[in-house]
């Protein structure tokens, strides 16, 4: 799947701009088990295949209408050349991804409404479709079930214990992006090191890619939440060995947090080794995260911490956060 040993187009990007180019995928930073469970799902597309008609395939400088009003989401993005906007059917996130001209060539053949020929390349057949710029004609039907079922589940144990796992938030491909795009940061001394909670992270208010997928990812979070909210701030975190985060609840613009396990090093083969803690009603409640992991918990009642991390180790993590939609305080 992806990419060879050559990345010729990604490197006319510049790297301090978001993009998630699909012919030069940077393997290395797909999780493991996602990128395994993707390839488990090559079958997929050896199956009849449409243009998934929640795609919006944009010209540089295009944006999917529902994005005009918010363009300040954008403002880090690299808009250049063509990008395919995969809206997912039961939540409504974006998943954005950058076709190069090959790929984008090998689309504008495709037409929608029509089985994709044959004469697609296997290797832009599997990618496309593990994007979801593909899909089967049941996709969006699937999606939903499949996301009723999660989701259920999910919103019950918040319910019940204030807190939720909730995994696939962000695609795979975006997740190894952002991996890319925010170590990329931190080299470049573009992220301020220290803030009042610790002096041994990298810390980012309100950056606008995370931003933008503080918003994607807003209606999940209320379906788990049991109530409509809306987005108050999100905050990069990048810890160094040493550092701890003490036992806190947090101010009311975190009513509802999401815990996002973006990076880690060293690159653990599941789980990482260094969990996020709850106090709950039924005691201590220790949550260890695989990369691409969301907890959804109530961030101002649920006290939570993290022990010092090991010598050697860091460890990122994206704060996303949420208020009920009545909110009227301030939400920075």
């Amino acid at each position: 799947m992806g990419v060879g040993s050559r990345q010729t187009h990604t490197a006319t990007l510049p790297p301090s701009q978001f993009h998630c180019l699909l012919d030069e995928l940077p393997l290395h930073l797909i999780p493991q088990r996602q990128l395994e469970s993707l390839s488990s799902r090559q079958s997929l597309s050896q199956q009849q295949l449409f243009l998934n008609p929640q795609c919006s395939v944009l010209c540089s400088g295009q944006v999917p209408a529902e994005l005009e009003p918010h363009r300040h989401l954008l403002e880090n993005f690299n808009l250049q050349g063509t990008v395919a906007w995969v809206s997912d059917p039961a939540t409504g996130s974006l998943h954005p991804f950058w076709l190069g001209p090959r790929l984008a060539a090998e689309l504008s053949r495709l037409r929608a409404g029509e089985p994709v020929p044959d004469s697609l390349t296997t290797e832009a057949r599997v990618l496309l479709a593990a994007a979801g710029i593909l899909a089967t004609a049941d996709h969006a039907e699937r999606r939903v079930a499949e996301w009723a079922k999660a989701v259920g589940k999910a919103a019950q144990h918040f319910r019940e214990k204030g807190y939720a796992p909730l995994g696939s938030l962000i695609h795979p491909f975006n997740l190894a992006a952002l991996r890319r795009y925010y170590r990329h940061a931190i080299r470049r001394g573009t992220i301020q090191l220290g803030d009042h909670q610790s002096a041994r992270r990298y810390v980012a208010h309100n950056e606008s890619v995370a931003r933008f997928f503080h918003h994607s990812i807003a209606n999940a979070v209320s379906s788990v939440a049991g109530e409509a909210i809306k987005p108050s701030y999100v905050y990069l975190a990048s810890y160094l060995s040493g550092a701890e985060l003490k036992k806190h609840t947090d101010r009311e613009q975190c009513e509802f947090s999401v815990t996002l396990c973006l990076d880690f090093s060293p690159e653990p083969e599941c789980e990482t080794s260094w969990p996020i803690r709850l106090d709950t009603a039924e005691g201590t409640v220790t949550v260890y995260q695989a990369l691409g992991d969301g907890l959804v918990y109530r961030g101002t009642k649920v006290p939570h911490y993290r022990h010092v991390l090991a010598e050697g180790h860091s460890s990122t993590s994206i704060f996303f956060h949420y208020v009920p939609a009545d909110f009227s305080g301030p939400l920075e």
